[in-house]
């Protein structure tokens, strides 16, 4: 019976390990990737009021 809960442990802590380096990659993908989604919404804006002056211009 003890062999049992100690392969149970060892499973536990395999499966703790495996969502631990999820969480940890997923984290560092999203904290790479804000201010990339900054800068395009930012080049957005400028793109977009280029845009909008230009309309009034010709208007």
């Amino acid at each position: 019976m003890e062999i049992f809960l100690h392969l149970w442990d060892e499973l536990d802590d395999l499966a703790s390990l495996c969502r631990h380096a999820a969480t940890s990659t997923a984290s560092e993908l999203l904290d790479a990737a804000a201010p990339l989604a900054a800068g395009a919404a930012a080049c957005g804006l400028l793109v977009l009021e280029g845009a909008s002056r230009a309309l009034r211009l010709t208007a």
